[in-house]
């Protein structure tokens, strides 16, 4: 009986990790060493989110495809009735194609010091949907892993991933406002499926992503990177932007960019913070008539909000703005148009209130009232 033990534990030990049981952490451990390790990537997704107004359920459908490889090659696809675009890079020429215009134009992946706007535009479209879409399905997965409380194991569940059946860890969580569950592929440690509820019943709102097709570094075929119009599309000079825009409920895109004094911030060591973003522009007159109000919120709230602007201008056009105006809340400089791009911000003012978890919670297009505004920092506030 003592030799028969022994056996057996010899063969627990020769057991590999993915076979033997892991704790919720351990397991969401993992999660982050494969995405952070991650040469190449080729992704599908669905994305559905249902919200409940006044009692009245709503569902937005979306599908997502996103392939990254190395030499700066990338395809991002949105599809969301009645629109998708398309944006492929092969690191030396971008494409980009509007399906519901039946139009595509291409640009040089490379930055010259004699571009036109148009090619300047087509360059921002493109990075800004490849960066929005990683950010989705790429990023957010990442920080949920470091970042989630109180991570449980539930019972293990199969998820039908095309045509075959994978064995998935059951993860729950939570973040300071929402319950979050992820299935967790036992083979490769990649979420197969997300699903964040947040919000009292009357009004709750629940996304739920699924992936419908993964492959990893090898698995990534050359033939993505390259794009083949449709012979009755036309070619034009330049396509209105394609990014997707954050949506509430979703993580706040990464950044790290300069203060006026030269100091970088980043929204990772604002974890913990509430944070507004507030885009504007000294041109932008509904930006300057909404600055009173946000400087006032400001000055209200104190060390309990993070509150800063940001530019796209020259860092002596907004200094000169600042001095004239006696602006006291910091300024960030987005020379490149970064954070524009990773936003999905194409007309301002645009603001954003993201939670102490870097989640957005409110965000609002053109100027609004005072009251507005504070009631949405405030809510997020008191949570």
């Amino acid at each position: 009986m003592a030799t028969t033990r022994y056996c057996i534990c010899l063969l627990m030990l020769a057991l590999p990790a993915c076979a033997r049981d892991l704790t919720a952490q351990q397991v969401l451990d993992k999660v982050v060493s494969t995405y952070s390790s991650l040469k190449a990537v080729h992704m599908v997704a669905e994305r559905e989110e249902t919200t409940s107004p006044a009692g009245r359920s709503q569902t937005a459908l979306s599908e997502y495809e996103l392939a990254n490889a190395t030499g700066g090659r990338y395809l991002a696809r949105l599809k969301q009735p009645p629109q998708q675009a398309l944006a492929v890079s092969d690191g030396g020429t971008i494409w980009l194609a509007l399906d519901s215009k039946k139009q595509w134009s291409r640009v040089s992946a490379a930055s010259q010091a004699d571009d036109t706007d148009e090619e300047h535009d087509a360059r921002t479209a493109s990075m800004g949907l490849h960066d929005s879409l990683e950010n989705i399905m790429l990023h957010q997965f990442l920080e949920l892993a470091k970042t989630v409380q109180h991570p449980m194991s539930a019972k293990e569940r199969d998820f039908e991933l095309g045509s075959e059946r994978a064995r998935c860890y059951a993860i729950r969580a939570h973040t300071s406002r929402s319950e979050i569950e992820l299935l967790v592929d036992r083979r490769r440690f990649v979420v197969l499926q997300y699903k964040e509820t947040n919000g009292p019943p009357e009004t709750q709102t629940e996304i739920v992503m699924k992936i419908k097709l993964i492959e990893l570094n090898q698995e990534v075929g050359d033939s993505l990177f390259h794009f083949e119009p449709d012979p009755a599309w036309t070619e034009v000079g330049t396509l209105p932007s394609l990014a997707e825009p954050i949506r509430n409920g979703e993580r706040a895109a990464d950044f790290t960019v300069k203060t006026l004094d030269g100091q970088s911030v980043a929204l990772e060591s604002l974890r913990g913070s509430v944070v507004v973003l507030d885009f504007w522009a000294t041109w932008c007159m509904p930006c300057r008539e909404e600055f009173p109000a946000i400087e006032k919120i400001r000055a209200e709230l104190g060390g309990a909000v993070r509150f800063y602007g940001i530019s796209d201008e020259s860092l002596d056009t907004v200094k000169q703005f600042v001095a004239e105006n006696r602006c006291q809340m910091p300024m960030l400089l987005d020379s490149n148009r970064e954070m524009r791009r990773r936003y999905g911000v194409h007309k301002i003012p645009v603001l954003f209130v993201i939670d102490r978890d870097s989640v957005v919670r409110s965000q609002f297009i053109g100027a609004h009232s005072e009251s507005e505004l504070r009631e949405a920092i405030r809510a997020v506030v008191d949570q």
